[in-house]
């Protein structure tokens, strides 16, 4: 198919659907000639402001103005060489051409009357353009109501700059009504480039930016999962509270999916659904669907629901009918409902029922996360502080339950004091614990039915503050700390595992009372971290400019406690740890992480990231290493090459597999009117190693509609962190 055909079609798409756009793309500052219609002078309400060169005085209050005339009542003003002004009946005549100009339009005409009371005025052969828009066009007659709204006949409309119209609609009528922000066209002509490319009786297009229902912008796009794929989204404004979008979706390789999402705010919570159906997927034999439900709020000023539920109709589907880049490392879904009880500064109340579905398919039973059926908390500290002194209490009571595992209740109650006390340029906090944990179990064939654990925590906590300011008024601050922790051994092996792992190794953790996440096992220690932050705060704003720490542990007696197949750590130094956030200048950031083993005399984990932002040019560059884990590569650049033309590109890559996790590669044409934006991406797909490609093209008339897929929802967000998958 020629290149010119497949852009009428694409076109015809565009224009087809009769429904209000919900959405559309104001054109680029950056690129675009700007509308100067000049700043709008006003007058009181009541009060009429007339000057001119000359005046003729006729009976019956008609005046004859003539030379530099302007005439002003509140917002709205007339300008021209000659006009009349009937002071009987306030009404403006203008034989000759005359500008007039509101708050919502500026029109050029060739003769006009304006009715000053009613604000009905009829424009000849006259040039327009919405103010608040930046839209404008011609018409061979235009009228104007109080309403705000325009009744336009032989009229052309674009949102191009005066000096492009590489896009207009040409109707026999348009209506814009600025109260609904609506335009409708009738026996309307999308033309491109002078050339017409769809006609349709009716038509309606957005003239700002208000949510309504109508259609979405469309995607298409053609991968190796599922063949030609297009969608088209209908959004439905049901309520100013509660919205929801249709979207229709074909797959040429797979069949047609339906797709229903939808959100609600309440006055305490807000909410988001989803459902998504496919009746007979072609290559997998069967239909598929996925249900999703999110919500939190407030049931009233102190307690708080949330839910959330996923499923899926199978383990595959993320990775057959998702577009997300990446889903090889979601291997659950959640399930869950939390209710929680709070008295600020003083106790928390929770309970919480959680359940989870698999996504990998070769996951045994006994593998998946345990359910908690349900899970009760209480946490509780004293409001007031004896001698800088709070006593506080963590209690819990835990249901496990998982087939073929050993199931029962964790029930877990541990009383502390807490000492804490910070004078500025030093602090300390010493907190003193006695655990006790129960359980009582069932099909455990290798223990008792009821262990128990009971063990005290002791940890001291410590630092100084330096403060400096440096030649340009910045504030460096330099924090020394010493953190303390001491756990008695007790044997732990005949306990069960619910839901406790080994912990990552990272700066927080340097400063934790327990190595593992989760209550079954409770590390003994007798170890002292050493720590070290240098932070360098911004003059003008007082934000960081740089934060660097770096901190090791050292044990003075090896750990004896582990889970099962893992070895605890020995005595002596671990390795050292540092953590950096840079910001070099506005548009520049780097970060970096390093954990470095004195024992090996090499770094057993890094991770580096620099990011570059501004108005066009972003670029992302990150490395991360894990011993025997991984080595990835992750760079990515959007780049304009001239006034028009910007290229962009992604590269993920395992250095460990020698292989490419996600490539892309696009380009963009953009002008103040249009933009046309194509891409090739080949990724893997999941975690065997299976890999798709894809091509996507987007086009886009400013103002009007955008049709098919971007490239830049592939490159990463501003809002993660560098390096991020």
């Amino acid at each position: 198919m020629a290149l010119s055909h497949r852009l009428t079609l694409l076109l015809l798409l565009l224009g087809t659907p009769l429904a209000a756009l919900a959405q559309e793309t104001a054109p680029s500052p950056a690129m675009c000639e700007q509308l100067d219609p000049g700043l709008l002078s006003t007058s009181p309400l009541d009060k009429l402001i007339l000057t001119a060169d000359s005046l003729n005085l006729e009976r019956q209050g008609l005046s004859d103005l003539a030379g530099s005339v302007r005439l002003r009542l509140g917002e709205r003003e007339f300008v021209s060489e000659a006009l009349q002004y009937d002071d009987l009946n306030r009404r403006v005549l203008a034989s000759r051409p005359s500008q007039f100009r509101n708050s919502d339009y500026l029109i050029t005409a060739e003769t006009a009357s304006f009715d000053l009371n009613t604000e009905l005025g009829v424009f000849e052969q006259a040039n327009f353009t919405l103010l608040q828009r930046g839209a404008r066009g011609s018409a061979e007659r235009v009228q104007l109501s109080r309403e705000g709204q325009a009744e336009l006949q032989q009229v052309y409309y674009t949102s191009c700059s005066p000096s492009d119209e590489t896009w207009k609609i040409t109707a026999s009528r348009l209506d814009l009504d600025r109260d609904e922000g609506l335009g409708t066209a009738r026996n309307a002509t999308i033309r491109f480039g002078g050339v017409p490319v769809l006609y349709v009786p009716y038509m309606q297009f957005p003239i700002d930016d208000r949510r309504r229902t109508g259609l979405l912008f469309p995607s298409l796009g053609s991968d190796t999962r599922t063949g030609v794929d297009f969608s088209w989204p209908v959004y439905l404004n049901l309520n100013p509270r509660y919205d929801a979008i249709f979207t229709p979706r074909f797959m040429s390789d797979r069949g047609t999916q339906a797709g229903l999402s939808g959100r609600y705010l309440l006055a305490r919570g807000t909410g988001r659904a989803k459902f998504e159906y496919l009746a007979d997927d072609q290559q997998y034999g069967g239909s598929r669907g996925l249900s999703e439900f999110h919500h939190e709020g407030l049931i009233n000023n102190r307690l708080s629901l949330d839910i959330n539920y996923a499923e899926v109709s199978d383990p595959n589907y993320f990775e057959d009918l998702s577009r997300a880049i990446d889903f090889s490392s979601l291997t659950h879904l959640e399930r869950s409902a939390r209710l929680t009880y709070q008295s600020p500064g003083s106790y928390t109340l929770q309970a919480l029922v959680q359940d989870f579905q698999s996504l990998s398919s070769g996951l045994a039973a006994v593998d998946a996360p345990y359910r908690r059926l349900p899970e009760l908390r209480f946490d509780a500290i004293t409001r007031d502080s004896f001698y800088n002194t709070r006593a506080g209490i963590n209690a819990q009571v835990v249901n496990f339950a998982r087939d073929n595992s050993v199931e029962g209740l964790r029930e877990t109650v541990q009383p502390y004091l807490r000492y804490s006390r910070d004078r500025g340029g030093r602090f300390g906090r010493i907190q003193l614990d006695l655990n006790h944990t129960r359980y009582q179990l069932s099909n455990n064939a290798s223990g008792g039915d009821s262990p128990e654990r009971t063990l005290p925590l002791f940890s001291a906590d410590a630092g100084l503050r330096f403060l400096k300011y440096d030649s340009h008024g910045g504030l460096q601050v330099l924090e020394p700390r010493l953190f303390y922790l001491y756990v008695p051994y007790r044997e732990q092996s005949e306990l069960p595992v619910f839901d406790t792992d080994e912990a990552d190794y990272d700066v927080p953790q340097l400063f934790a009372r327990n190595r593992f996440s989760g209550l079954d096992r409770i590390a003994d220690a007798n170890q002292l971290t050493t720590a070290l932050t240098w932070r360098i705060l911004d003059a003008e704003d007082g934000d960081t400019r740089m934060a660097a720490s770096v901190g090791q542990i050292y044990r003075f007696t090896e750990s004896r406690v582990s889970l099962p197949g893992r070895e605890p750590p020995d005595a002596g130094s671990s390795d050292y740890l540092s953590g950096l956030e840079l910001r070099l200048t506005e548009r520049l950031s780097a970060s970096g992480t390093l954990q470095w083993s004195p024992d090996e005399g090499d770094f057993s984990r890094t991770g580096v990231a620099l990011r570059y932002r501004d108005q066009r040019l972003r670029a992302d560059l990150a490395y991360r290493y894990r011993q025997d884990l991984l080595e990835q590569t992750d760079a990515s650049l959007s780049l304009p090459v001239s006034t028009h033309w910007r290229l962009a590109g992604r590269l993920r890559r395992s250095l460990r597999d020698n292989r490419s996790l996600d490539a892309l590669l696009g380009v963009e044409y953009e002008t103040c009117c249009w933009a046309l934006r194509s891409s090739y991406r080949r990724y893997l797909i999941n975690s065997a190693g299976d890999v798709g490609s894809g091509v996507f093209l987007q086009i886009e008339l400013k103002g009007l509609s955008r049709f098919g897929s971007g490239f830049d929802e592939l490159l990463p967000g501003d809002n993660r962190p560098l390096g991020a998958n």
